[in-house]
């Protein structure tokens, strides 16, 4: 039987950026109509760099070459939070270091997708290590 669900597949974190990135980019552009905040620019970008967080660590669980998906994750987050803040300061009209709340968003962000992919990367590890383990009991019970 063939697992079909989008869960299964081996998406590229630049894949998921670019996919991410566009929705954003829609959503902060129609912020502003939403609100005269300047700050719903920057929430916005924030909220999409945490949704990317999660979705890549689901997707890593998937990858096929875990360390290729470590390096193109870091590389998919760090233009992804670098574009979008671009776009923020852009359509806000206003500095992340005008936001004085906001600021430490960024590094609190990175530290949180840092963790999550290390917890990802070491459950794997420890669930391959139990189905190699189990593997082995079975050939010795045959």
């Amino acid at each position: 039987m063939q697992d079909n669900s989008i869960l299964s597949k081996n998406i590229s974190p630049l894949k998921i950026a670019i996919g991410l990135g566009i929705i954003q980019v829609i959503v902060i552009f129609l912020s502003q109509y939403i609100s005269d905040n300047p700050r719903i620019a920057w929430e916005v970008a924030f909220t999409f760099l945490l949704l990317f967080s999660i979705v890549n660590c689901m997707f890593s669980l998937n990858s096929k070459d875990p360390n290729k998906f470590w390096i193109q994750s870091i590389i998919a987050f760090v233009l992804f939070s670098g574009i979008g803040g671009l776009i923020a300061w852009q359509v806000s009209g206003t500095s992340i270091y005008d936001l004085k709340s906001l600021k430490i968003m960024y590094v609190i962000f990175t530290f949180i997708f840092l963790v999550l992919m290390t917890i990802i990367r070491t459950m794997r590890k420890i669930i391959e290590l139990a189905q190699k383990h189990d593997s082995r009991l079975n050939e010795f019970k045959r």
